[in-house]
C-alpha cells in the first residue's frame, strides 16, 4: 500500500498531467516546491497545491478568496481553469495555480504594501468570506497527534486558554476585511508585474491589523532587523501595535506557527528541533530564536 506522500505525488501529477503533458510546449518534468502540511509541485506554467481530502473544505476556500481577491484587484495568484476546482483524485484534493516569476525579490516594504491592499480592498467582501479563525487552524495542525504527545498537548492548552481573548479582540478591532494570515515571503510570489499573494488556506474574514501581527513576531522571535518592521509599517500606512488587541493577534499567531511545527516536526529532524524550540520559548520562557519561517 502506497504511504502519503506517495499518494499526494501521484494525485498531484494526475492533474499536471491533465493541464501540462510532459513534452507538450516544451513542458519540464515536474519539481517539488515545497513539502509540509501540503505538497506543492511544479510542471512548466502550473503549480498545484495537494492536501489530503479530509482538508477539501480548505481547497474549496483557498479558491473562492483567491476569485474574490482578484475581483477585489488585489494582486493574487491565478487560478487555473478556476471554475472546475478543487479536483479530488482519490484520497487527496489539489488546487492548480498559475506559476510566475521574474520579479524583484519580495521586500519587507512589499509586504506591508500587500497587507495594506487587502485592508482597503476587502471591506466589501469580507462578509461573504468565512471568517478567518487562527485557533481552529492551530487545533487542525495537531489535530492528528495524541492526547500524551506532550508538545500538542501544550498547543492545545493554550489554544483553549487564547480562545476567549481572540473572540474578543476580534470583536474589539472594530473592521473587518480580508486577513492573509501567514504573510511572509515564502507565501508572496515575485510576479514580474509585482508581488503577488499565494498560500491562501489560513485566509479569511478576520480583523485590520492581524497581517502586522506576521512582521512583529518576524523581529521578536525571528530576529530580523527592527528596520524591517519599519519598512513595512510605512507600507501598511498604519501602525496598528497601540490597539488593545493587537497583543492578542501577536499571541495567536506565534501560537499558529508553534503549532505548525509542531505538526510537521516528522518529516525533518530539524523540524522536529525547531518545534521543540518554540515550545520551550512559549511555554518555558526560553531564550531561543526561532528559525524556520
Amino acid at each position: 500500500m502506497a504511504d502519503a506522500p506517495d499518494l499526494a505525488r501521484a494525485a498531484g501529477d494526475e492533474v499536471l498531467d491533465r493541464l501540462v503533458p510532459v513534452g507538450d510546449g516544451g513542458a519540464e518534468a515536474t519539481a517539488v516546491i515545497r513539502e509540509g502540511a501540503a505538497l506543492v509541485l511544479r510542471r512548466g506554467p502550473v503549480l498545484v497545491r495537494v492536501r489530503p481530502a479530509a482538508h477539501a473544505e480548505v481547497a474549496h476556500r483557498e479558491v473562492a478568496l483567491a476569485q474574490a481577491l482578484a475581483a477585489a484587484e488585489v494582486p493574487v495568484t491565478a487560478l487555473v481553469e478556476a471554475a472546475e476546482q478543487p479536483w479530488v483524485v482519490g484520497d487527496q484534493v489539489v488546487t492548480a495555480w498559475r506559476w510566475s516569476e521574474g520579479g524583484a525579490p519580495v521586500s519587507d516594504a512589499d509586504l506591508g504594501a500587500l497587507a495594506a491592499a487587502l485592508r482597503d480592498r476587502t471591506a466589501a467582501v469580507a462578509s461573504t468570506i468565512a471568517p478567518f479563525d487562527p485557533i481552529e487552524s492551530v487545533l487542525l495542525a495537531v489535530a492528528d497527534h495524541p492526547a500524551h504527545d506532550d508538545e500538542a498537548a501544550f498547543v492545545r492548552d493554550r489554544a483553549a486558554a487564547l480562545a476567549g481573548r481572540w473572540s474578543d479582540a476580534a470583536s474589539e478591532a472594530g473592521r473587518l476585511v480580508v486577513v492573509h494570515g501567514d504573510l511572509h515571503r515564502d507565501n508572496v510570489v515575485a510576479g514580474p508585474r509585482g508581488p503577488l499573494l499565494t498560500d491562501l488556506e489560513l485566509s479569511g474574514s478576520g480583523p485590520a491589523g492581524y497581517d502586522v501581527a506576521r512582521a512583529v513576531v518576524a523581529v521578536e522571535r525571528y530576529g530580523d532587523p527592527v528596520s524591517s518592521l519599519g519598512a513595512f509599517l510605512a507600507a501598511y500606512g498604519e501602525d496598528p501595535r497601540g490597539s488593545a488587541a493587537f497583543a492578542t493577534f501577536v499571541d495567536a499567531y506565534e501560537l499558529w506557527v508553534t503549532a505548525w511545527a509542531v505538526g510537521v516536526r516528522g518529516q525533518d529532524p530539524s523540524w522536529a528541533a525547531e518545534a521543540a524550540r518554540r515550545v520551550a520559548t512559549l511555554r518555558d520562557g526560553a531564550d531561543e530564536t526561532w528559525t524556520l519561517r
